[in-house]
């Protein structure tokens, strides 16, 4: 399937969306240190660039080695809301086919972001014939940025040496399953538009992220979630990378998340699948019953005479 040009493609999940900046120690270690961007050392008088891409950050510090301004990278998680404010508030970080110098020269006077497309990169810094995003923060962007947006700062520069070691060492199939996974970025992003996406994404087998996915189904309980569990506990032997489960773990996320939701649809499934030949998950779904009978997890409860297996 062919990647629009121009698409916002990132890590995200229900709480946050990733971007990536390359700084000094000084002002990494500062930035870990008080969870948050502080002056000095950062500055917040200069625009300051946040990218989604974790290949493109790759390229523009050279795998953390470029020089001394770019040797520690940082993943920062950033809130909906932020990424949507900061693009309500921008314009194109050059003049655009169309659009008249005045109109321009207000753009620039106005927004205090900037939006920027560069050619997306390989693991070997090839250009790619999409596009990723850059946003550049200035002004009352950057305080936001730093006072309201960022839920967490995380040093990964260790993964970022070990990925470009694979990648020098010819690895090249490991080092694409080191590199974050991004995916087409939903704006106007919302819990219950992120599980919607969510749902779809369980049923697909080209990723490895099945059991994440379950997680967060049960962390926003939506009755419509019911056929698709239904489907990914028929999906789990055909997923290679679930092998190792012996013992039902995957199973028995399914059956938190249909005990969660908590409807007599869900409650059937769970009863169902105690009926099942499948040993790991028939005990999984008998153990789920026994601890709905007298109340479970989260007070859950269900007709007591509704719980024969």
């Amino acid at each position: 399937m062919s990647i629009p040009e121009r698409e916002i493609r990132a890590y995200f999940d229900i709480e946050f969306i990733r971007v990536y900046q390359a700084y000094s120690n000084e002002v990494a270690d500062s930035a870990l240190a008080n969870k948050r961007f502080v002056s000095p050392p950062f500055s917040f008088t200069r625009m300051t660039w946040i990218k989604p891409s974790f290949l493109w950050m790759m390229y523009r510090s050279g795998w953390a080695k470029k020089d001394a301004g770019q040797q520690r990278i940082l993943a920062i998680d950033i809130t909906h809301d932020g990424l949507e404010w900061a693009l309500a508030h921008s314009c194109a970080s050059h003049r655009e086919p169309g659009v008249t110098e005045e109109a321009y020269k207000h753009a620039l006077a106005t927004n205090p972001v900037r939006v920027q497309w560069d050619p997306e990169r390989d693991l070997h810094h090839s250009p790619l014939p999409h596009r990723t995003i850059q946003i550049g923060l200035s002004g009352e962007a950057v305080r936001r940025y730093a006072d309201e947006w960022i839920t967490r700062i995380t040093d990964v520069t260790s993964i970022v040496h070990r990925i470009h070691g694979l990648v020098l060492a010819g690895n090249l199939d490991e080092a694409r399953l080191s590199v974050p996974e991004e995916r087409p970025y939903p704006l106007g992003m919302m819990p219950q538009k992120f599980i919607e996406n969510e749902r779809e994404r369980l049923l697909q087998s080209d990723h490895c992220d099945h059991e994440a996915i379950v997680g967060r189904m049960q962390a926003v309980p939506d009755p419509a979630s019911v056929p698709y569990l239904r489907q990914a506990i028929a999906l789990k032997p055909q997923l290679p990378y679930l092998d190792y489960d012996t013992y039902g773990s995957f199973y028995k996320k399914c059956l938190w998340a249909l005990q969660d939701i908590a409807t007599p649809e869900a409650l059937a499934l769970i009863v169902e699948c105690s009926r099942l030949d499948v040993p790991e998950l028939r005990d999984e779904a008998l153990y789920r019953l026994k601890w709905i009978a007298v109340g479970g997890r989260n007070g859950t409860q269900f007709p007591v005479t509704k719980l024969q297996p």
